[in-house]
């Protein structure tokens, strides 16, 4: 019995120094310095795709129709995502994906205060870490 205790004993110390040891367990604070950066990068990165949003639809593309004109702009959806990955590389040991959707809209007249997504297009920007800034 003591034996049994014994091993039993031994495969619990293993199992947590095993664990102690596991990247989870580790605080990588270098990771989460990236990830908040990232975070703030992405945001101010989507603030300037709606600007251009808006710079877009305030002056449209206009191309000849066969019965009207055709009047479109790129806009930009909400929702984005971001996913942070090691290199391996200590010169830029991060990259950061960046993934949004980009519209086509077709709008009934020059104004572009009626239109609809003609088409969609799912967008990936990849950056990379380096000297504690994201870069493009």
């Amino acid at each position: 019995m003591q034996k049994l205790a014994c091993i039993l004993a031994c495969l619990v110390l293993a199992a947590s120094a095993a664990h102690a040891d596991s990247p989870a367990a580790i605080p990588d604070s270098s990771h989460d310095r990236a990830g908040a950066a990232f975070d703030a990068f992405a945001a101010k990165w989507m603030d300037r795709a709606r600007d251009t949003e808006e710079q877009s639809r305030a002056n449209p593309s206009v191309k000849p129709g066969a019965s009207a004109p055709l009047v479109t702009y790129r806009g930009y959806g909400d929702d984005y995502s971001l996913e942070l990955r090691p290199t391996g590389n200590p010169s830029a040991p991060y990259v950061g994906l960046l993934r949004y959707t980009e519209h086509l809209y077709g709008c009934s007249s020059i104004e572009a205060t009626t239109c609809t997504i003609v088409s969609s297009v799912p967008i990936t920007e990849i950056f990379r870490y380096q000297g504690g800034r994201w870069r493009y």
